[in-house]
């Protein structure tokens, strides 16, 4: 391939605002085929590395990935962005991504932020230096405007697990609401009023005495458990059940943080009979805690959490089913429409109450 000096290149596109791949393929006299594997992370013959960073940092080239390599052609590598990829619940969505990505013949490029906003900050922009056919993000906490920055512009884009963050772009997402309505409207079926809510966040938004004021607002639209709060709200109304913030904790998804939600709890001396837990791990902390604390499960405290996707538990949990590899294959399935040029719209899964052995009915003389 003839090598083209960068001198030529600059005069052939002194009025356009940046090189093309194309540009990049001349100058260096590496194939464009070669240029995508490099930018998105593959393999390539050491000499030919050595080549393109050199012409890399002489033109300071950025590949513009909502360009796409060749027009009217797609690279076959999708995005994934998500908050901590050991984590089960992301696990499962990515393992759907992963397995909807292969049938339709696409590649996944991963990144995991580590429940760390500025690690995220850091995917994002080495994917902006990637060449994707288009990109599924779930954002930590507060969401990035992905659409606003130059080299993701006009890139499709698909938001998971998280509702209406993004103006314009299509959300893949469970029925939170429904889920923290369904959780709580069982315990209160059982006899038990004195619910408590533990609220998991990756970054703390509020105190337990400021979520009822602050739920609504639109910098909390990205927070999984504000949408299943709302349907605690609901349910509690519904059963004209005073809402008491003493019985919300605000933590985070692990183990531990259920041993201190217990021990919080206590702490306050506020009577609980049932809970509803985020996650399997808080679920487990919370409970080995209530035990020691000297509660019995479920007949002192009935627990229902949000999907039962870790192998490891204490007990068989009643559980709210969130159909999360489902999500995933969704999620490239919009993608899809979009990258083909199609619109497309939200997604709202429907979640399903699975009662297990952890929620069991009050007697009527201790009901309260």
């Amino acid at each position: 391939m003839e090598i083209v000096p960068y001198t030529m290149i600059m005069r052939e596109n002194e009025k356009k605002s940046q090189l093309s791949i194309k540009d990049i393929s001349r100058l260096s006299g590496v194939s464009i085929a070669t240029l995508s594997r490099f930018f998105n992370g593959q393999s390539v013959r050491p000499s030919n590395e050595v080549i393109i960073r050199k012409v890399l940092q002489e033109t300071g080239y950025r590949p513009s990935i909502a360009a796409r390599f060749i027009k009217g052609h797609n690279s076959g590598v999708i995005g994934l962005i998500v908050p901590e990829i050991t984590h089960p619940f992301f696990a499962m969505i990515a393992e759907g991504v992963m397995r909807e990505a292969r049938n339709l013949g696409k590649l996944v490029l991963l990144g995991s932020s580590e429940g760390s906003m500025e690690i995220e900050k850091q995917i994002i922009d080495r994917f902006s230096q990637s060449i994707l056919d288009g990109l599924i993000y779930i954002p930590v906490a507060k969401a990035e405007n992905i659409p606003a920055l130059k080299s993701f512009r006009d890139l499709p884009l698909v938001v998971t697990a998280r509702k209406g963050i993004i103006p314009g772009v299509p959300h893949v997402y469970h029925d939170g609401e429904g889920g923290g309505y369904l959780a709580t409207k069982h315990l209160v079926s059982l006899g038990r009023r004195r619910i408590a809510f533990v609220a998991s966040f990756w970054d703390i938004p509020c105190s337990n005495t400021e979520l009822l004021a602050n739920h609504l607002k639109p910098s909390m639209y990205s927070f999984s458990s504000i949408e299943r709060y709302k349907g605690y709200l609901k349910a509690l109304e519904e059963a004209g059940i005073p809402y008491d913030p003493n019985l919300v904790v605000i933590t985070g998804y692990g183990h531990k943080h259920g041993v201190d939600a217990a021990s919080v709890l206590k702490g306050r001396f506020v009577d609980c009979n049932g809970v509803v837990t985020m996650t399997q791990a808080v679920a487990n902390g919370f409970t080995a805690q209530a035990k020691r604390l000297g509660y019995r499960v479920p007949e002192d405290i009935s627990v229902v959490l949000f999907d039962t996707n870790e192998s490891k538990a204490d007990y068989t949990f009643t559980y709210i089913e969130l159909h999360l590899i489902k999500m995933g294959q969704e999620s490239v399935r919009t993608l899809s429409e979009l990258i083909e040029g199609r619109e497309a719209q939200d997604t709202c899964l429907d979640v399903e109450l699975r009662i297990r052995e952890t929620s069991v009915k009050l007697p009527p003389e201790t009901s309260r």
